[in-house]
């Protein structure tokens, strides 16, 4: 009968890997049966065992100084395990098939080269968590596409923050909604511009345009033209109104005519009348 060799300070597997590497049927509990065991061991160690031992049958074979083995466990599981490091060379196809869960655990680096193109396929949810930094990098195009919603997350509770630069352009082609604060350089509409909602407060313009690059403002119909404010409704401006030089401020109904008359555009003369080229500064009704 041959007895198993003691195997030291072996490294285990770290306990929260969600697996375990199991016992052999061989052990110093269980030794095997003679004359059920057939095993053959060389002056430096190497063994090979064909176990018949019953209900506990085996192969073993082993490296005798560095106890890396291959065993073949009764219920037809199999240990690898390597003392050392571990290559393995495949010099055309290969094809993995597991039927079952597959657990990796790497408690270094893990390194992968792909130099052709990387598919992956994955029938249910992908689940990716990331303790430290992400950094992602392509020397072309990047796409994100989802059939339906897509969400970008940083984490509020955390000072978090989202930023987003490009060369060129950023693209919208859909509705943008901000909840807060918007700051800008410069907005450029290529149809209209909501402040709230089309029904409550701020500024909506319609489909005629909203303010020009020579700033005109127009709220509903004509469309705007420079240095002019049409309003097709009634106004208020609860502080000042500023006109400068040639401009106009128009109102199509004639109480909010004589409102402008009589309330803004003689305060306005009062207060911004400056002399031109040819003579007065106008401010047409």
């Amino acid at each position: 009968m041959a007895t198993l060799p003691e195997l030291g300070n072996v490294p285990g597997i770290p306990s929260d890997t969600g697996w375990t590497e199991p016992e052999s049927a061989a052990n110093t509990s269980y030794q095997p049966l003679y004359p059920y065991n057939d095993a053959k061991q060389t002056e430096s160690g190497h063994l090979f065992e064909m176990d018949d031992t019953p209900t506990r049958e085996r192969i073993r074979l082993q490296h005798g100084k560095s106890l890396t083995f291959i065993e073949m466990h009764p219920n037809g599981d199999q240990v690898h395990k390597v003392f050392g490091d571990d290559y393995e060379i495949t010099i055309k196809n290969k094809n993995v098939l597991i039927q079952g869960r597959c657990s990796v655990t790497v408690i270094g680096d893990c390194n992968m080269e792909v130099r052709g193109d990387y598919n992956l396929d994955v029938k249910g949810d992908y689940n990716l968590q990331v303790a430290g930094r992400m950094n992602t990098r392509a020397k072309g195009d990047i796409s994100f596409s989802g059939d339906e919603d897509i969400s970008i997350t940083a984490n509020e509770n955390f000072g978090g923050a989202i930023r987003m630069a490009a060369a060129d352009h950023l693209y919208l082609d859909s509705h943008l909604y901000v909840k807060g604060s918007m700051t800008s350089d410069g907005i450029v509409t290529c149809d209209s511009l909501t402040a709230g909602n089309e029904l409550g407060g701020g500024v909506f313009a319609g489909s005629f345009g909203f303010v020009s690059i020579s700033g005109g403002l127009s709220l509903g119909v004509p469309v705007a033209v420079p240095g002019s404010v049409y309003a097709v409704g009634s106004g208020t401006f609860g502080i000042s109104v500023f006109a400068p030089y040639i401009s106009s401020l128009y109102s199509s109904t004639i109480i909010g005519g004589a409102i402008w008359q009589s309330d803004v555009l003689n305060y306005v003369k009062r207060l911004i009348h400056r002399p031109s080229g040819t003579g007065e500064a106008k401010v047409s009704t």
